[in-house]
């Protein structure tokens, strides 16, 4: 996952709420060219979705978009116009 350090993440399994720079990450044995990315409290393997990048909001992420200010994630809500 290649995600700036402080972007909002969701655990779709235990609902943990974090930063991408909290995750657990680990070289995949299968193949070392690989990483895991783990919940930090569930400690389960990819589960981790990114949330909504506006302030307080912990809706999942559903769109991207390119802006002046540079690439956002947003839920619906919250999508740039």
């Amino acid at each position: 996952m290649s995600v700036k350090v402080n972007t909002k993440m969701i655990c779709d399994e235990c609902n943990w709420r974090g930063t991408a720079g909290e995750l657990l990450s680990a070289t995949n044995p299968f193949d070392t060219s690989d990483t895991f990315c783990g919940c930090p409290q569930c400690k389960q393997i990819n589960v981790i979705s990114e949330a909504c990048d506006e302030p307080n909001c912990w809706k999942y992420s559903s769109c991207g978009t390119p802006t002046a200010e540079g690439y956002r994630r947003t839920c619906y809500e919250h999508m740039p116009k």
